[in-house]
């Protein structure tokens, strides 16, 4: 017997919208990331405190740790944070990638 089909989520325009935004804003943060590869350390510190204080449940916390070990590999880390799928869009709306961008970064990028 066939594997029951999963249900798509169905995604409002501003829903997909967001996501664009969210991921171009992704995109830039990976690439300053791997031109400035010493900000890791500050992200995994704020991984193990959202960890820590429950606002990241196991799964999440395994992905994200999973996609920083690959910054030795730009393709694969690049390839890993801008997935597309369900998951890591889920995960890169309440990001970890916090403090890369600067304010002015982040409204060039969205203009």
């Amino acid at each position: 017997m066939p594997p029951p089909r999963m249900r798509q989520r169905s995604v409002s325009k501003a829903s997909a919208a967001t996501d664009q935004h969210i991921l171009r804003l992704h995109s830039a943060m990976a690439e300053k990331l791997l031109a400035e590869p010493w900000r890791i350390s500050g992200i995994r510190q704020t991984l193990e405190q959202r960890y820590q204080a429950g606002q990241i449940k196991h799964g999440g916390y395994i992905h994200w740790h999973s996609i920083l070990d690959c910054i030795d590999q730009p393709d694969l880390f690049r390839t890993a944070l801008l997935d597309n799928g369900e998951r890591m869009k889920k995960l890169r709306r309440r990001t970890v990638l916090v403090g890369i961008l600067t304010e002015q970064e982040r409204m060039a990028l969205l203009g």
